[in-house]
């Protein structure tokens, strides 16, 4: 894949789980990103993730001066409530035709045992089914292999076992599927991202990073045959990893060559706490309401 550079973008922080201090913006646990892609005169507004809930997104999107019904397309990384929750508010404010990019395995039956039994799939009355968002002008594009949105912007489909780095096969989240009615342990193989090329490198962006944010950076690099990563954005969930992990995620986007590191949400404070030490001020928090420009 050759890949043009994009001539601007810009990515809103439309939701997370800290509003920042002093702050008009409304957090709540999950991510959501407006991905603001201009090249050649065209702009286009990709919304990833919808977080939890559909109001506070909407709420800060009114801060920020942004119209939903200007959204072009969605991405929702995983099928977790804390990345879907907010999917059938949001389609009905955007109110009219507009492709749903996801895994095909977004509808999934997942949830957790421990400590009691936890639904972390799409929530129904919140997310919405596949039909409501259907009715609502959505079209689902469920693929999971690697999507071209526009020049210079892609998706990075599955990320298999095979493709992860040795340190990021074993996932850092206890979760079970149904799969033909038995249960099975749930890799949240269903989880994507999304790259963009722009003057200064590849942007990778993640929701909760379960597949291993340094195999997602990889894979980005695989796909675009571009080594330059200039900036990773989004959760990396190791809130539950041991150091040894945490250390060897840090050490390896470094040795990547990674310039800037924007996390939060399920990343957890001994996580940021390593990348603020080793990339110092090239190691931003992300809270709602930050925009980063590239």
């Amino acid at each position: 894949m050759k890949l043009k550079e994009v001539d601007k973008l810009k990515v809103y922080t439309l939701a997370e789980d800290y509003a920042g201090y002093n702050s008009p913006f409304w957090a709540q646990h999950g991510v959501s990103f407006l991905v603001e892609v201009e090249s050649n005169d065209a702009k286009r507004r990709i919304l990833f993730d919808t977080a939890s809930y559909a109001e506070p997104i909407l709420f800060n999107m009114k801060l920020l001066n942004i119209n939903p019904k200007t959204i072009d397309m969605i991405i929702l990384s995983h099928n977790h409530f804390d990345h879907t929750g907010g999917l059938l508010g949001i389609m009905k404010e955007i109110n009219k035709e507009i492709p749903v990019f996801a895994h095909s395995n977004i509808f999934k039956v997942s949830f957790a045992t421990d400590p009691e039994f936890l639904y972390v799939g799409i929530p129904p009355l919140r997310g919405g089914s596949k039909e409501e968002i259907e009715k609502l002008g959505g079209t689902w594009i469920l693929s999971r292999d690697p999507i071209h949105l526009m020049p210079g912007v892609f998706t990075l489909g599955e990320i298999t076992k095979e493709e992860k780095v040795e340190f990021e096969k074993k996932v850092t989240i206890g979760l079970y599927k149904l799969e033909k009615g038995r249960l099975v342990p749930d890799e949240v193989e269903d989880e994507i991202g999304l790259a963009i090329n722009t003057k200064k490198g590849l942007i990778v962006i993640g929701g909760c990073s379960h597949p291993g944010i340094v195999s997602m950076v990889q894979k980005a690099t695989k796909i675009s045959g571009i080594d330059q990563v200039y900036a990773v954005i989004g959760g990396f969930h190791l809130v539950d990893a041991e150091d040894e992990r945490i250390q060897n995620t840090v050490n390896a986007l470094k040795k990547m060559g990674v310039k800037k590191v924007y996390t939060g949400h399920c990343t957890g404070l001994k996580a940021e706490s390593m990348f603020a030490n080793e990339f110092g001020k090239d190691f931003e928090k992300l809270h709602s309401g930050k925009v980063m420009i590239f």
